[in-house]
């Protein structure tokens, strides 16, 4: 397989889901091996678990909150280079899934490049649990991901994830963040979820969904998606199966080091 960029450059702005404030990200195309990398101030910040400096509430590089969204859209659709300039110091939430990212990579046009894919192909299991919740990855011929999650007020929901047969941009892309509504005014003290609106998150309440889902099990799917979007700090496709139960941004990056160590 090889390499992909798009063709030409695309702008997106909104709100910061945590910050509240107004941010622009700028995408353009990059040239094969570059990578993705993120541009901030003239500085460049490749997308790689090695500048993860935070994972609450979000994967943070540096100076960059919530970059997970986009980079699932990237990783779903086997995008692998590009150059993202970030004005703002958070991503856009944009309507709290990865679907507006999926929708102007699309429209920009993704292009095959002149050199083959680098696949990180796993040969041994890695294992690691936190509490009640664990994250594996598995040798296999292609790539799934099994999730479970249990939530107060929700309950568990389960789901397995193929790209060789589900479609990303319509089961998982438009699966929103969530979060509790009883938690915002807290989180909000915090600094967090200053930018979070009915418009842009799934609000659970302690009886289920406050707002409409747009899948009867939105949540694992957006927990797919988080996992995709942290997977992408590879730097590279990968090649397992990926086994996860409750797992969340921390449990995920501490995987992708054990992986880029594989």
């Amino acid at each position: 397989m090889r390499q992909k960029s798009i063709l030409r450059s695309f702008t997106l702005s909104g709100i910061g889901l945590h910050s509240g404030g107004k941010t622009t990200i700028i995408v353009s195309p990059a040239p094969a091996n570059a990578g993705v990398v993120f541009i901030q101030k003239g500085v460049k910040i490749p997308a790689l678990i090695s500048e993860v400096k935070q994972t609450g509430r979000g994967t943070t590089l540096k100076g960059i909150a919530v970059v997970e969204h986009l980079l699932a859209a990237i990783f779903g659709l086997g995008i692998d280079n590009l150059q993202i300039e970030i004005r703002g110091s958070e991503l856009p939430a944009m309507d709290g899934s990865a679907a507006p990212y999926v929708k102007a990579l699309r429209a920009a046009k993704i292009v095959e490049q002149d050199v083959e894919k680098t696949i990180l192909i796993l040969s041994q299991p890695i294992k690691i649990i936190d509490g009640g919740s664990s994250l594996e990855a598995r040798p296999c011929r292609g790539f799934i991901i099994n999730f479970m999650v249990d939530f107060p007020g929700v309950g568990e929901q389960r789901l397995s994830f193929n790209p060789q047969n589900q479609h990303f941009d319509k089961e998982i892309a438009p699966a929103r963040t969530f979060g509790y509504f009883e938690e915002h005014e807290a989180l909000k003290k915090q600094g967090l979820g200053l930018g979070a609106r009915y418009e842009n998150a799934l609000v659970l309440g302690k009886d289920g969904c406050i707002n409409t889902p747009r899948f009867p099990d939105e949540i694992v799917r957006h927990k797919i998606l988080d996992l995709l979007g942290d997977l992408a700090l590879l730097g590279r496709p990968l090649q397992a199966e990926i086994e996860a139960v409750k797992s969340g941004h921390k449990l995920n990056a501490e995987l992708v080091r054990r992986l880029s160590k594989a």
